[in-house]
């Protein structure tokens, strides 16, 4: 296969040190923009996957590698990423339950990831310094806070290390010799995460922009490995029942809550409409990125004709305009950004796969690394075939401000990730409805002694949908710690009870029955109980 090298860069001269300060500098920016982050508590599912995961204290890797992330936690679902709970593992026995620790882990495979990206721009032959500030804005974007601050959040920064590092080992020349050796790089990346499958649709991204005849398909047949790989690892996911997917997904669509899921999901028109509707929304994050929070409750979109549905249609009409007619070569580093950037979302717009949420900021991740590059490259072409003389440092200048106000904005999102009430009364500012979280800010309130506010949580959570078991949970142990609490052990009794109405195996509701039945003197329900309780944990732990 012949290359182009679609710009004048060439190969750098510098002495090995110089070499290396691109590198230590996105690292050092890095560890700079995260430096706040390593007293931030363990929120949202990080007491599902690390706290109340047996599976990290235990010595059982058949366990660990083969139970879902939530499995240790004998909660059903989750997902299958063996090397996001074998890292946890090693954290956990290396420092504990440290909080240090799982922030350190995310914040260096973020670290290592800005170096990636610096060096797949060097191996497009891009300019050096359209790399290197692709490099650094795409690392201090807090758009990306979801994926590093939120500890849980592994998948992301580990599966994205090893998407690029298969890329970049099937490059310069993608022959069927070097995809073959990138294999095993890209079954790990599919057991840290699932959106990895979309690591052949980035290396034909990259194939395209570096063939001579792009339309040819002989230049892409050496890929066929990973698409093996890659179509066997869907049709089991697709298919599999013990892992949070389309069969669960369906399940779950069957809920009443979820009903406008459950037309989602099967009215494709829908999907296309909320998947052009997230286009503009994500582009504004990334212009401008304030409102950042979890638990988004965006819309389903029936119609074509709102706002953001046209203007998500017109962006995706550019796109492919832009990408089948750009023939300069200046043109066509953002045609490969745009390409890189639709196959690394494609599994996350739900119109091959429907989920449980319809904007997430941790989704653009991979795919915006495309879009930082290839805008980079096309800047620094145009920079290079300018006769403003100022243009440079005036672009080198705004990069920096960036870079500083980028950080700062980083930082400022940390604190919001800082403890369960800072990070809920985020969620809440915008108006978002969601019983996870306000159970989830029971728990802090009840943490803090404050059994009172809990329950209002909790109460707030079961008005807005009665279908989670641990949130009845909670709200039985609430009554038991209220003053007086004896007056309340039939109410906490009553939502023991709904707790096992909504999942019957939920074990931990058995074993508060057995204790209040103990406690009132009630020995035959109190064994009942204890003898349930095993039999539900036995059957969760199959």
């Amino acid at each position: 296969m012949t290359h182009t090298v679609p710009s004048s860069h060439t190969a750098s001269t510098l002495p090995r040190w110089q070499l290396w300060m691109p590198y230590l500098t996105l690292i050092a920016a890095v560890f700079v923009a995260y430096a706040n982050v390593y007293e931030n508590g363990f929120l949202f599912d990080d007491d599902l996957i690390i706290r109340m995961n047996e599976n990290l204290r235990h010595w059982d890797f058949v366990r660990l590698l083969s139970s879902s992330t939530t499995g240790g936690a004998h909660i059903p679902g989750g997902f299958f990423r063996p090397v996001q709970m074998l890292l946890y593992f090693i954290v956990y026995h290396i420092g504990g339950e440290t909080k240090f620790g799982f922030h350190l882990l995310n914040v260096s495979l973020h670290a290592i990831n800005a170096c990636l990206v610096y060096r797949l721009g060097q191996r497009m032959k891009f300019a050096p310094g359209a790399c290197f500030w692709a490099a650094l804005l795409w690392a201090l974007h807090p758009i990306h806070t979801e994926a590093i601050t939120y500890m849980s959040a592994t998948a992301d920064p580990m599966f994205a290390m090893l998407v690029l590092t298969c890329v970049l080992m099937v490059m310069p020349d993608y022959s069927l010799r070097k995809c073959l050796m990138a294999t095993p790089v890209f079954l790990l990346a599919l057991l840290s995460k699932e959106t990895a499958v979309v690591a052949p649709a980035l290396i034909v991204a990259c194939i395209f922009y570096q063939t001579d005849k792009p339309w040819r398909i002989k230049p892409y047949l050496n890929t066929w490995p990973l698409w093996i790989i890659a179509i066997l690892f869907i049709v089991w996911r697709m298919n599999d029942m013990n892992f949070d997917g389309p069969k669960r997904y369906a399940l779950l669509y069957h809920l009443p809550e979820y009903g406008n899921l459950r037309n989602y999901s099967a009215h494709f028109s829908y999907r296309v409409y909320t998947f052009l509707a997230t286009l503009p929304n994500y582009a504004g994050l990334f212009i401008w990125p304030v409102g950042l929070h979890m638990e988004r409750n965006f819309a389903i979109f029936t119609d074509f004709w709102r706002g953001d549905v046209v203007i998500g249609a017109l962006m995706v009409g550019a796109a492919v305009l832009y990408v089948t007619t750009q023939r300069r070569p200046q043109g066509k580093a953002l045609s490969w950004g745009l390409l890189w950037f639709a196959g690394a979302h494609a599994p996350d717009t739900g119109l091959f796969v429907t989920g449980n949420s319809l904007l997430l900021e941790h989704w653009m991740y991979l795919p915006s690394v495309g879009l930082f590059l290839g805008i980079a490259e096309s800047v620094a072409l145009w920079l290079a075939a300018t006769p403003l003389k100022a243009a440079k440092l005036v672009v080198i200048g705004c990069c920096a401000l960036a870079s500083v106000a980028l950080t700062i904005r980083t930082m400022n999102q940390n604190e919001v990730w800082k403890d369960a009430i800072s990070f809920y009364d985020n969620i809440f500012k915008y108006g978002e409805l969601s019983a996870r979280a306000h159970n989830n800010m029971a728990l802090a309130y009840m943490d803090r002694g404050e059994p009172e506010k809990a329950l209002h949580e909790l109460q707030l959570a079961v008005a807005m949908t009665d279908s989670y078991a641990e949130t009845r949970h909670n709200m039985a142990l609430i009554y038991l710690q209220l003053p007086n609490a004896n007056a309340h052990v039939p109410e906490a009794i009553a939502n023991l009870n709904r707790a096992l109405e909504i999942d019957p195996h939920f074990y931990r509701s058995d074993l508060a029955l057995a204790q209040i039945y103990r406690q009132t003197g009630d020995e035959a329900q109190a064994q009942y109980y204890e003898a349930k309780a095993q039999r539900d944990l036995d059957f969760m732990r199959r």
